[in-house]
């Protein structure tokens, strides 16, 4: 069954039928096979759908923070794109940047449609594209989704290059003794702070900390950052499924001087070898919708990637039911550490 969005989608294929279609964070591979005659190509911020596109298309999928504009060699011309479609993400910040980069992605007078379910957010629609349209016009509105439309106007046309570094920003925390400096862009976990849930895992680490570390669903880098500064000798690998993430994970690590292997991964899929620790605050949400899924099959799938003696060490929402995963997983669970919103957890 297909997500409700692309039901609207689809109910408005004509739009889109011909020409060179850039296709944003699509939540299911099977909407490039479902749409009609034109070429489609995928830009995904999120690693899940480009590893199922890329199997059957590579040359037509972009895993990256953002997207950069390919030039013809022969012609020295951009490869622009008739419209861009959007699929609305969970913060409105990140939708904004998304069609500010989409506008420099497409033609002359070339539009950019936005969908996503109405409690997304996407009725803002006018306000998300006001830097780039004044012609913002709402084409559909089916299973609690909006499906609009923007034309770029002429005043932002080919007037400004997108820059990720212009969304980006920084902000500081004290751990230990320690001042830890962290990249931040929309749409990325706790985007301007340090989270209550990071915090009091950071504030409880364990005592001895060494050999082979996992940051699993690292963000920005916060915990991984915090743990090599503390315990310098450890040997750290970051993994997230977000390519934002990710790339805000690698500054921050640049920023405070710490080495570390970064992994774009849907779950324990793409990482490699054995661990020693295994330290999480993992999400429970895929884009507005609540899910456990990917922290399940994550601690499912661990006991086959620790060493003997290894440890888990989860920071939750009291309410979520991951004690007795991690028990039926790993072995015996323990709570050691709470607030009156959440629990660590260490096996």
């Amino acid at each position: 069954m297909q997500f409700a969005v692309n039901q609207v989608l689809l109910r408005n294929q004509d739009y889109f039928a011909q020409g060179r279609w850039l296709i944003v964070n699509p939540p299911e591979a099977d909407i490039f096979q479902s749409l009609g005659n034109g070429e489609y190509f995928g830009f995904h911020q999120y690693y899940t759908v480009f590893e199922q596109c890329r199997t059957s298309a590579p040359d037509f999928h972009t895993f990256a923070p953002s997207y950069v504009p390919s030039y013809d060699s022969s012609s020295a011309q951009q490869n622009e794109f008739d419209g861009a479609i959007i699929y609305m993400p969970k913060a409105k910040e990140q939708a904004k940047m998304l069609i500010n980069n989409m506008a420099d992605c497409v033609k002359h007078n070339g539009q950019i449609f936005l969908v996503g379910e109405n409690k997304s957010g996407i009725k803002s629609a006018n306000k998300l594209f006001e830097d780039v349209s004044q012609q913002v016009n709402k084409i559909d509105s089916a299973r609690h989704c909006a499906l609009y439309c923007a034309t770029i106007s002429k005043e932002h046309d080919k007037t400004c290059n997108f820059d990720l570094n212009d969304w980006l920003k920084w902000y500081q925390f004290e751990h230990e003794g320690e001042s830890i400096t962290v990249a931040s862009l929309p749409g990325v976990f706790s985007a301007n702070e340090l989270d209550a849930g990071t915090k009091l895992l950071l504030d409880n680490l364990p005592k001895t900390l060494s050999g082979d570390v996992l940051d699993f669903a690292c963000g920005a880098g916060v915990i991984g950052c915090a743990v090599a500064k503390r315990y310098p000798k450890v040997r750290l690998t970051l993994v997230d499924v977000s390519a934002l993430a990710l790339h805000c994970a690698t500054l921050t690590l640049e920023r405070n001087s710490i080495e570390a292997k970064i992994v774009a991964s849907d779950g324990l899929s793409n990482v490699n070898g054995r661990f020693d620790f295994v330290l999480t605050n993992p999400p429970f949400h895929t884009g507005i919708q609540t899910d456990y899924s990917v922290t399940e099959r994550f601690i499912m799938e661990l006991k086959t990637r620790l060493n003997k003696n290894a440890k888990l060490v989860l920071v939750a929402n009291r309410f979520l039911p991951y004690p007795e995963l991690i028990n039926k997983s790993l072995g015996k669970v323990t709570t050691t550490a709470q607030t009156s919103k959440f629990n660590l957890y260490q096996n």
